[in-house]
């Protein structure tokens, strides 16, 4: 970096953070989310959480209902109101079933559109972010890794002064290298707290990936099982029109079972219910993660309070970002690393030459010089992966953009 100064958007310890956006949800997620009672704490009893579920589910049971009345009425209209149509040359009323077939295929293709939209730009892309998330703190990881490797490298190399050195020439640097050994090795320490800092929040992240993928994959099947029963009974009825209409009388006796009426029983009332119950489990998520989102923010807090401890780092990871308040820890120690490395650099930067003409049979100062470019590149690579408004970016697209902007309201759509 230009300067050791810790960057103003980046503060070690943040008391309002500049990056943090206040997240307002939208009139339909607030609609949904008024259907449902408070989110649970995380201290909640199980019948907290009984009592939510089932305040979510009063009208998604309304649609249930409504579904098994139109299941159970459609066969008997049909068979005491059945219409009769025809042409006006007493043929089949052909203009009126290509109307009511482009009705339904236009019908179908926006719910296959909403449903679409509602699986991709939702949990689908939430896991996906969440992937890369928990890939950027693993690389900041192995960055510490590699840079606890590059520090001991130096350290080596600077040792082997003690051996190859004049022993005039060594007794006059041997308190500045044991000072900056000394110093690479509190730079050493301080990489290792840092990993320490990361260490529960990659795998936290990774569990939560495999939860929203799962969430994605049951949403997936549900959105595109009442497309499918759609296809099927369209099928169905176009099938047995075909066969009544221009088979043989023999074949049509054979296939009087399968007119409208029963059909209707066995093929377009199943249909209907299964269609309705899916529709309700679609509101119902739609309501419940409405009720999340409404106090998104501060429930992500609190369970991340219960989940980690208050004391832990990972919490105070999480309080740093999410709410930008509070310490973090990561960087406090990143910097104490890189002010302890700049000392080597700046040792290494006056001495290096003086060494070279005093100590000729040590050559390892490329070596050197080369190690600690690494370090300091990496560190500016860790402090990009660890800066606020990256790490908050993510979580304001993941959960304000698509699990609650976008889920909650193509949810409805798609009922």
């Amino acid at each position: 970096r230009e300067s050791l100064a810790v960057p103003p958007d980046a503060p070690l310890v943040a008391a309002f953070g500049s990056w943090v956006q206040p997240y307002d949800a939208g009139g339909c997620t607030s609609a949904l989310a008024a259907l449902v009672a408070d989110f649970p704490p995380p201290a909640a009893t199980p019948v907290d959480w009984h009592d939510f579920v089932a305040s979510a589910l009063r009208l998604p049971w309304a649609i249930v209902a409504f579904g098994l009345a139109a299941a159970l009425l459609s066969p008997l209209v049909l068979r005491c109101c059945h219409p009769r149509l025809r042409s006006k040359t007493d043929g089949p009323p052909w203009r009126a079933f290509a109307g009511v077939g482009c009705a339904t295929l236009a019908c179908w293709a926006m719910a296959v559109l909403a449903n679409w939209r509602a699986y991709s730009e939702g949990f689908s892309v939430a896991s996906v972010e969440l992937r890369h998330v928990a890939d950027d703190f693993v690389k900041a990881r192995k960055l510490a890794d590699g840079l606890n490797v590059s520090g001991t490298a130096v350290i080596d190399d600077l040792v082997q002064l003690y051996e190859l050195c004049p022993k005039p020439v060594l007794e006059v640097l041997r308190s500045s290298v044991e000072n900056i050994t000394g110093q690479i090795s509190g730079y050493i320490l301080s990489m290792r707290h840092f990993q320490g800092a990361l260490d529960q929040v990659p795998e936290q992240i990774v569990a939560l990936e495999a939860h929203t993928e799962g969430a994605g994959h049951i949403l997936a099947m549900g959105l595109a099982l009442p497309a499918m029963l759609v296809v099927f009974c369209s099928i169905a009825i176009a099938a047995t029109m075909s066969i009544l209409e221009h088979s043989t009388a023999r074949c049509a006796q054979r296939c009087e079972r399968c007119e409208l009426p029963c059909l209707g029983f066995t093929c377009v009332a199943p249909a209907v219910v299964i269609m309705s119950a899916l529709a309700a489990a679609q509101l119902s998520v739609g309501v419940l993660s409405s009720g999340l989102c409404v106090v998104v923010d501060d429930t992500a807090l609190a369970y991340a309070e219960s989940s980690f401890g208050s004391t832990s780092d990972a919490y105070r990871l999480t309080r740093y970002y999410l709410a930008g308040s509070g310490p973090n820890p990561a960087l406090q120690h990143l910097h104490q690393a890189e002010l302890q490395m700049y000392d080597a650099v700046r040792w290494v930067g006056q001495y290096s030459d003086i060494i070279a003409t005093s100590c000729p049979r040590w050559t390892r100062q490329v070596e050197t010089v080369d190690n600690l470019q690494v370090v300091l590149y990496s560190m500016v690579e860790a402090w990009s992966l660890l800066a606020p408004r990256h790490v908050y970016a993510y979580y304001d697209h993941i959960v304000h953009d698509l699990v609650c902007g976008t889920t909650p309201p193509r949810l409805a759509g798609a009922v």
